[in-house]
């Protein structure tokens, strides 16, 4: 989340955000410390997408007991709903400030939000599926995704539902960055790993790293093959371009190295989680909706008062000082939430 952050903050105070699209060609970074600040921020969505999937799966194991299969169904459709209702409002606001990006404002916005809600709503259809065979689903759904993107959908399309199911894009009814399919496959491989994780937590987290390093194997062969990636021809001898991978929509080869970096991740925080640097990120996390809508907005109204030609390191300040000014707003929050009864609408955010 607080990359996330970051990467928000580079978009609106650096005022840079490099697109890597299936049907264009990579941007030019300029510098590796630039390439580097847009890079690590790829592990922020497929990060929310595979820990809403297991939160799905440990969800449904715990309530099975106190609640039933229809009524898990329905609370977790009505978070979908919410999620995709908030993304349509996440830029309302925006219209107060004036940013560049919402001069033209479709009806439907398919943002990260969006992808989630939804993937979210068709997760809850899936509750009944076996671990292997959501691992199998959502594997599949995101090579198909690729293969459709990469090898059918080769040009631009104007078809609202192309763009809400496969590719991003822009029409005057919607503009989509975040396609349901690939980022769905990534939820339902979530929702796979919430079974494993549930069956025998210390075997998950043990065998993590081991995963995770077999995936940048895997990352590295792709690479040297040329595969995986949408149009683009990998010159090994350029480290950024060698790292450099599509988002939208997601790759095949943008998929193994954001699960590996992940699931190393995973396995770290896991074996070190009770060290104190580490627990101030427990207050951003117990309030993602909020935080999400949060640091937005401060780092829209940050860009008020910055120069367009602010440098990479002022702006990791501003990124910085932004985490410290939300910090006890999160945690204000946080203490409200936990206030409200299971029913209450704050609950979802």
């Amino acid at each position: 989340m607080i990359l996330m952050a970051k990467d928000h903050c580079y978009s609106t105070i650096y005022q840079t955000h490099f697109t890597e699209s299936y049907d264009g060609d990579l941007p030019n970074y300029g510098s590796m410390a630039v390439f580097l600040t847009r890079w690590v921020g790829n592990i922020c969505a497929p990060g929310f997408a595979l820990l809403m999937g297991m939160s799905v799966s440990i969800f449904n194991s715990k309530s099975l007991n106190n609640i039933d299969n229809q009524s898990i169904r329905s609370i977790i459709i009505k978070r979908g709903l919410v999620l995709i209702i908030l993304q349509q409002l996440l830029n309302l606001p925006s219209l107060l400030f004036k940013t560049s990006n919402i001069d033209n404002f479709q009806v439907f916005r398919g943002g990260v939000l969006y992808a989630l809600g939804a993937a979210m709503i068709i997760l809850a259809l899936l509750l009944s599926w076996n671990k292997q065979k959501l691992l199998f689903l959502g594997l599949f759904t995101i090579v198909m995704n690729y293969l459709i993107a990469n090898y059918i959908l080769i040009h631009p399309s104007n078809n609202t539902a192309i763009h809400l199911l496969f590719t991003p894009g822009i029409n005057q009814w919607v503009s989509v960055n975040y396609p349901i399919l690939p980022w769905l496959g990534i939820d339902i491989i979530g929702m796979s790993l919430g079974g494993y994780y549930i069956d025998d937590k210390i075997k998950f987290i043990n065998r993590s790293w081991k995963v995770a390093l077999t995936l940048i194997l895997i990352f590295i062969v792709l690479r040297f093959l040329n595969w995986g990636d949408y149009n683009q021809n990998v010159d090994t001898s350029s480290l950024i371009n060698f790292l450099a991978i599509i988002k939208y929509p997601p790759s095949v080869t943008f998929v193994v190295i954001t699960f590996s970096i992940l699931g190393g991740l995973f396995w770290l925080i896991s074996k070190y989680e009770k060290i104190a640097v580490l627990q101030p990120l427990l207050v951003f996390g117990k309030v993602p909706l909020f935080f999400y809508f949060a640091h937005y907005y401060l780092y829209i109204i940050i860009s008020k008062f910055t120069n367009h030609a602010i440098s990479l390191s002022r702006m990791y300040v501003l990124w910085i000082l932004g985490l410290i000014v939300l910090y006890p707003v999160c945690k204000y929050y946080g203490q409200f939430k936990k206030q409200q009864s299971e029913n209450s609408f704050w609950r979802y955010l």
